[in-house]
């Protein structure tokens, strides 16, 4: 009878271990640029869902508490602001990002989106947003209180 030695392997070779590392450095080489040129178009898209959601909750606070509420966009320090028009309280401040600018505001008296008790904007108007890349972002306000985006 032959003696056969049990041999345990545990753990991996440095053959191994490098060529793990080879293919993720070489995944990574690939994906960076791509990143990268389509970040601009990320950031563009989610502040374009950020600020249409905020209109939305404008929206469904007037409805809820029966009063009606207030966004106010500040084009020079690139944020809005959602305010409680009858007690002027300020709800929620938001930041744009800073790779993201708001390019125009039409149709919207002093900058300012208002929503009335039936969740139906006073006037419509629209919102739009440029990124660094100078794509646009377009969000609408129907006078029925429709929020809608544009591409």
């Amino acid at each position: 009878m032959i003696a056969t030695k049990n041999k345990q392997n545990s753990g991996f070779s440095l053959i191994e271990i490098l060529g793990v590392i080879t293919v993720i450095s070489i995944i990574a080489l690939v994906i960076l640029p791509v990143y990268t040129k389509i970040k601009p178009t990320l950031n563009l898209n989610t502040e374009t869902r950020d600020m249409a959601s905020d209109l939305r909750l404008a929206q469904q606070l007037s409805v809820t508490e029966q009063i009606n509420y207030a966004v106010v966009f500040d084009q020079n320090a690139n944020q809005y602001s959602i305010i409680n028009t009858d007690t002027s309280e300020i709800i929620k401040t938001k930041n744009i990002n800073p790779a993201i600018s708001i390019n125009s505001i039409n149709d919207l008296t002093d900058n300012t989106a208002i929503f009335n008790v039936t969740g139906a904007a006073t006037e419509n108007g629209s919102i739009v947003l440029i990124n660094s890349n100078n794509s646009i972002s377009t969000i609408s306000i129907k006078p029925s209180g429709y929020v809608k985006i544009e591409q």
